[in-house]
């Protein structure tokens, strides 16, 4: 299995696993050793601060995660080009890869938006500023 099909079936588990009675209550919490990315999500307000519907905050990133630029209290917003509105749809969007093929992330850092192209078998960093993302 493609270290990106692991994070992806981390998530649903971890999904199935959550108690998400209140909106704001069980946040999720995706990792994944093989891309080195563990991510969790925001509550509403936070997301609302950042004028975002939805994200996953960065909270640990080495490997291929690190060597894309992502950075503790990174949010990510899309995938490829597109958003998701759950962990799920992200789970979901990470298993429609092919295998190996690399991600581009849509990325708010502060109030910056990034797009940071993640490969799990690149082994050189790429400087954030390289891909800076124009909105």
């Amino acid at each position: 299995m493609t270290p990106l099909r692991l994070l992806a079936a981390s998530v649903l588990l971890l999904l199935a696993s959550c108690n998400f009675a209140s909106p704001d209550t069980g946040l999720a919490t995706i990792e994944s050793a093989a891309v080195g990315l563990a991510l969790r999500e925001l509550p509403r307000p936070a997301l609302r601060s950042l004028g975002l519907p939805y994200g996953l905050a960065v909270v640990r990133a080495e490997a291929a995660a690190a060597n894309a630029g992502l950075q503790l209290g990174d949010v990510i917003y899309g995938v490829n080009h597109r958003g998701f509105k759950s962990a799920v749809d992200f789970a979901r969007l990470l298993a429609e890869q092919p295998p190996g093929a690399p991600l581009g992330l849509l990325v708010r850092r502060g109030g910056t938006d990034l797009y940071l192209p993640l490969d799990p078998g690149r082994r050189t960093r790429r400087r954030p500023t390289d891909t800076l993302l124009r909105t």
